[in-house]
């Protein structure tokens, strides 16, 4: 019985000496601490997560500039591979179109022929040893001739478009010592032939 006069008299007591107050104020302190703790940690994990996800965004910026350089890249060597078929193509056509043999007789009466009639000379046409490459052969030539520079000029230009394939690389023009103003030039080139 004098437990329960003591449990009954422990209310009295504790309004008298004021140390539920106390206690409360310890237990509402204590749940203020871990409060602050708690939302420090909380804000802690949402910057912790912000600097992660803007890393994330910066390498994602990263590989879609990287895809996107590939991607160009990726079109440009198909574009690249295109033009490297047509140009095969292109080099089968030539091929066909070029004669089966050098025919250096033939050769001589078409630059002959494209000479211009007057106020024109050709004075030698020398051939150089075939060179060849696969199945294409090519003849290095030397034209030296004489005459008026415009009459010179288109005969050039008739040599160009000659129909066999005639590549020039070299020419000389100096005026001529014997009769001004003629000129004496030199075209050097290859004749191509299959």
């Amino acid at each position: 019985m004098k437990l329960l006069d003591d449990i009954k008299k422990i209310p009295a007591y504790l309004r008298n000496k004021k140390i539920i107050l106390v206690l409360l104020m310890a237990f509402i302190f204590i749940y203020l601490i871990n409060q602050d703790i708690f939302v420090n940690i909380i804000y802690k994990n949402i910057e912790n997560n912000n600097a992660k996800i803007l890393k994330i965004q910066k390498k994602m910026e990263f590989f879609k500039k990287t895809a996107g350089t590939l991607y160009e890249e990726k079109n440009t060597l198909y574009r690249l591979k295109k033009q490297i078929k047509n140009l095969n193509l292109k080099l089968k056509n030539d091929e066909s179109i070029l004669p089966k043999t050098a025919k250096i007789s033939s050769l001589i009466k078409n630059i002959s022929a494209d000479a211009p009639a007057n106020n024109f000379v050709i004075e030698k046409i020398n051939f150089g040893k075939s060179l060849s490459y696969k199945d294409i052969k090519a003849i290095p030539i030397q034209i030296n001739m004489s005459g008026g520079f415009n009459k010179t000029l288109m005969f050039i230009k008739n040599i160009y478009e000659m129909h066999r394939i005639f590549v020039i690389d070299y020419v000389s023009i100096k005026p001529s010592v014997k009769s001004f103003p003629d000129v004496k030039t030199v075209v050097k080139g290859f004749v191509f032939y299959g």
